[in-house]
C-alpha cells in the first residue's frame, strides 16, 4: 500500500518496538494523521492524539464548514471517552468506583452503568476470557516502570482469587458493588470501540452518512468516499512499515488487539498487556486479533477474548458470533481467520514474525 501518511504511523510503531526490544515501555505517540487516502473534494478530515493515540475523523459532506463542525464535535466526543474509560485521572468515575465498591455501593452515571452492564455481559459471553476486574492485577504488571519487575507467583495468585466478574454486581438503580476487598474494575477493554460507537452516532446525528473514524490501529466506517468504499487495512504488529491485510468495510469496525502495544521482552520472552483475566498473566499462543463487526463496542471485547483464549479456542468463539468476522496470528505465524472471512477482508497465508 501506498501509505504517505501511514508512513508516519509506521515510525512510530518502530520506535515503540525498539523501546520493548531494549527493555522500555514505550513512549507516548504523537499526534499524527492516520488515515492513508488523499483527502478528496468534498472531505473534510481532522487528526489529534488522545492519551498518545493518533485519532482521527474523515467526513464526506458537501458543505466544508458542516463536516469540519462535525468532526470537531466526534473529535471531542473520543477525547472525553478515552479520558474516563482509559486513562487513570482521579478525576474519572471509574477512580471513584475502584476507591470505594469494594467497601460499599457506589452510585455511578447512565452512561458508565449501562457500559459496566454490557461489560458484564461480555464477560459472561466469553467465559471470562474478557472480564472488566482484570484491573485487579494492574498494580503487579507495570509496564512503565524502569526497570521492569515480573511479579511473583504469589502476588499473582493473591490477585487471582478475587479477580472476576462473578464478583461485581451491578443494580438497575444505578450502584455498583465489587464484593472482594481490593478488587477494581476497568473499562480500557471496550473503551475504543465505545469511542468508535458513540462518535459514529455524532456524526449521523449530524446528518452526516458518509465517514471514516480511526483510533489507532482500529477503524470504523459508514458509506463510501465518492464512488469507492472506504479503504481500511489490518496493521502489521511486528513489522511496523508493512500492513498485514486489506479491509473491506461498510457500516463496520475493524479493531486489532496486539500482543506488543505495551511489551517488554526479556530473553526470548515477551510480556505485554493483555492480561488473561483467569490467571493474571500476559496471554500466550496468539501475536494479533481482527475482528470485524457491526458493533464496536462487541468487537473490541471479542478481540481481546480471542486473544487471551488462544488460536483454537479464540477462533471457534469467533465463529459462534453474528455478524462477527475475523481472523488470529498464532505465535507460529500462521493466519486462522472465520469462514466468512473472504467477504471483508483480503489476508496473506502467513506473516513473518522476525
Amino acid at each position: 500500500m501506498q501509505a504517505r501518511i501511514l508512513a508516519t504511523q509506521w515510525a512510530i510503531a518502530a520506535a515503540v518496538t525498539l523501546a520493548a526490544l531494549s527493555g522500555r515501555a514505550a513512549p507516548p505517540q504523537p499526534s499524527a494523521p492516520v488515515l492513508d487516502v488523499p483527502l478528496e473534494a468534498g472531505q473534510v478530515e481532522e487528526a489529534r492524539s488522545v492519551l498518545g493515540r493518533p485519532v482521527a475523523v474523515r467526513v464526506q459532506l458537501a458543505d466544508n464548514a458542516a463536516g469540519r463542525a462535525a468532526t470537531g464535535k466526534a473529535l471531542t466526543e473520543i477525547t472525553r471517552i478515552l479520558n474516563q474509560y482509559q486513562s487513570r485521572s482521579r478525576l474519572s468515575e471509574m477512580h471513584s468506583i475502584n476507591a470505594n465498591a469494594d467497601r460499599d455501593e457506589v452510585v455511578v452515571g447512565d452512561e458508565i452503568h449501562a457500559l459496566l452492564q454490557r461489560a458484564l455481559d461480555l464477560c459472561r459471553q466469553t467465559g471470562g476470557a474478557f472480564d472488566p476486574t482484570v484491573a485487579s492485577y494492574d498494580y503487579l504488571w507495570n509496564f512503565d516502570h524502569k526497570p521492569f519487575v515480573r511479579p511473583l507467583p504469589d502476588e499473582i495468585a493473591a490477585r487471582r482469587a478475587i479477580a472476576t466478574c462473578k464478583n461485581m454486581v451491578i443494580k438497575p438503580n444505578r450502584t455498583v458493588r465489587l464484593m472482594k476487598p481490593g478488587m477494581r474494575v476497568t473499562l480500557a477493554g471496550v473503551a475504543t470501540g465505545f469511542a468508535l460507537e458513540r462518535a459514529a452516532q455524532v456524526l449521523r446525528d449530524a446528518n452526516v452518512e458518509n465517514f471514516r473514524i480511526q483510533i489507532g490501529s482500529s477503524t470504523y466506517v459508514q458509506g463510501r468516499m465518492g464512488t469507492r468504499h472506504w479503504y481500511a487495512t489490518a496493521p502489521n504488529s511486528r513489522r511496523p512499515g508493512a500492513p498485514l491485510a486489506q479491509l473491506y468495510l461498510s457500516s463496520h469496525a475493524a479493531i486489532t488487539r496486539s500482543d506488543s502495544d505495551r511489551s517488554v521482552i526479556r530473553g526470548t520472552h515477551r510480556y505485554h498487556d493483555v492480561l488473561d483475566p483467569r490467571t493474571g498473566m500476559p496471554a500466550e499462543g496468539v501475536v494479533q486479533v481482527t475482528v470485524i463487526g457491526t458493533e464496536p463496542t462487541v468487537a473490541d471485547a471479542l478481540a481481546y477474548a480471542a486473544l487471551v483464549l488462544g488460536p483454537r479456542a479464540g477462533l471457534d468463539l469467533l465463529e459462534k458470533q453474528k455478524n462477527v468476522e475475523g481472523f488470529l496470528i498464532d505465535s507460529q505465524g500462521r493466519v486462522l481467520a472465520t469462514k466468512g472471512i473472504g467477504d471483508v477482508a483480503r489476508l496473506p497465508a502467513k506473516m513473518e514474525l522476525q
